[in-house]
């Protein structure tokens, strides 16, 4: 008996800084898979055209939650970047980073922290820049009548959203967390040539 309490005092004092840890500072990790389009005019006809972008996300961020309950914010800085093959044959490509700063709602309905699900929806309000390599450029205006004018604005300004669930456990004495979620825009980032469709996302999450 006396054992048991021991090993049972022990696993509680480890655990005892996992649930104190009500307010904390995070870094997450995300793989992106979406969709993008532009459109181009052939034969005086507008044509959309569909390409895959995949991508990662990188954000740092703060969880705010003073006492401990099951509805808290989490606030973050964050940085995408997506990759676009235009044409397979001759490697034509695009790049786009995302850049700026949300905030999401946060519901958990288990609070054993080695057994934590939840829900979360969030916005962000960022800039989107779209980069191409010389050679991108040359496959516009030699391909795409429509490109013969092609200017790139260096930003364009993007409201996101997102909404996801998430799992978290404890592994080495920290708390982590895996999210799968789907991250759509509210604008149509009016000027750009390109537009970013929508992205699904698998992401990793370690607190501090």
């Amino acid at each position: 008996m006396q054992k048991l309490i021991c090993v049972v005092g022990v696993f509680l004092a480890l655990l005892s800084p996992i649930k104190a840890a009500k307010s904390r500072t995070f870094l997450l990790s995300e793989y992106l898979l979406g969709q993008m389009h532009y459109d181009t005019i052939q034969n005086g006809q507008t044509k959309t055209n569909y390409r895959t972008i995949e991508g990662a996300t990188i954000m740092y961020g703060y969880e705010y939650n003073p006492l401990n309950r099951w509805f808290y914010t989490r606030y973050y800085g964050f940085l995408d970047y997506g990759y676009v093959i235009l044409d397979k044959k001759d490697n034509i490509e695009t790049n786009m980073f995302t850049y700026g700063a949300g905030a999401d709602v946060v519901i958990e309905y288990n609070k054993n922290p080695l057994n934590v699900w939840g829900l979360f929806y969030g916005m962000m309000v960022a800039g989107n820049t779209w980069t191409t390599s010389k050679f991108s450029r040359d496959f516009f205006v030699e391909n795409y009548r429509s490109f013969t004018s092609f200017t790139f604005k260096r930003t364009y300004f993007r409201v996101l959203g997102e909404v996801g669930i998430r799992f978290q456990t404890v592994i080495l004495y920290h708390d982590v967390s895996i999210e799968v979620g789907f991250k759509f825009p509210f604008d149509t980032e009016l000027g750009s040539k390109f537009v970013r469709d929508y992205s699904m996302f698998v992401s990793h999450t370690w607190y501090f």
